[in-house]
């Protein structure tokens, strides 16, 4: 696993059906699915697949940004309590009445991107 974290982005909220999103990066190399994957373009550059028999979504990739690397959601795992986020990611993105102060560090982008972290008393004034 390379990262893990909170999404707060419109992108990750309407494709999970979810005020936001607990993904982690993991490396292209070696990653397979045991059952029917769909996918589809849900914008420019941008992959997502999904179950073809149930529908929960699988995994987001932007290989034009991370070019081997993939996002999956955690609640994926057979045991999501495995997981644990170490920041928020666009989290100015975040819903109106999302307000976490849970002393992880809060991002505008992604933190690979340049964004400095905000802690909890910035990113809520």
């Amino acid at each position: 696993m390379r990262w893990a974290a909170y999404c707060h982005c419109e992108s990750c909220r309407r494709a999970g059906s979810t005020p936001f999103v607990a993904l982690f990066g993991v490396p292209d190399e070696g990653l397979t699915w045991s059952g029917p994957v769909a996918t589809y373009a849900s914008s420019d550059d941008v992959e997502r697949g999904h179950c073809e028999t149930c529908g929960t979504p699988l995994f987001y990739r932007n290989h034009s940004r991370w070019p081997d690397e993939t996002h999956i959601p955690a609640v994926t795992l057979d045991d999501p309590s495995a997981y644990a986020p170490k920041a928020h990611i666009y989290y100015n993105e975040r819903l109106p009445w999302i307000e976490m102060r849970d002393g992880l560090p809060k991002y505008h982008g992604t933190g690979d991107d340049g964004t400095r972290p905000l802690d909890d008393n910035e990113a809520h004034g």
